[in-house]
């Protein structure tokens, strides 16, 4: 009985010091496997994503331009992160025009029908700077570059298939 007392200090020492570096090792893990499977991003993870899918994201004032090619398209695209870190947006400047009022309702009607065909991009103007815009809002959660990248390919999708409808842009 006394060699088993003696025995119990150095077996908990083992399951102690097992426990402390299965966990460490787990921890690691965890944290590897967040950058694969694509935990919620932030300016610097979304940046360096962006690169690692081969694109050169130039750092705007708010978010980062990316430019897709496609044919003979090339589709600068801003990808944004909301303020509080839970949505990415992707945004298409389509074209400015000098006169809001100018646009016909039957123009509009056509972009407000197509929403439904390209959801979850949209279009919408911006009244201060008189351009249309299309816009894609995705949850910033799980993101992977697999992810991205048909996202970014969709969106970009959605520019070209609606480009007869937004030609009244300048």
């Amino acid at each position: 009985m006394h060699k088993t007392l003696a025995a119990t200090p150095l077996l908990a020492t083992v399951l102690w010091f097992g426990t402390f570096l299965t966990t460490t090792v787990h921890a690691e893990q965890d944290s590897s496997a967040s950058q694969q499977t694509g935990q919620a991003l932030t300016n610097e993870t979304l940046s360096t994503m962006l690169s690692n899918m081969g694109y050169e994201p130039k750092a705007l004032s708010k978010g980062f331009l990316i430019a897709k090619k496609v044919d003979s398209w090339t589709i600068n695209v801003q990808v944004v992160l909301s303020p509080n870190l839970t949505k990415i947006g992707m945004n298409a400047n389509l074209g400015k025009v000098d006169k809001l009022e100018d646009i016909t309702a039957p123009q509009l009607l056509t972009l407000l029908i197509s929403n439904g065909d390209i959801d979850p991009s949209c279009f919408y103007i911006d009244r201060d700077q008189k351009k249309v815009y299309l816009h894609r809002s995705l949850d910033n959660r799980a993101v992977t570059p697999a992810f991205l990248r048909e996202q970014i390919d969709a969106f970009c999708g959605n520019v070209r298939s609606t480009a007869d409808q937004w030609k009244f842009t300048k």
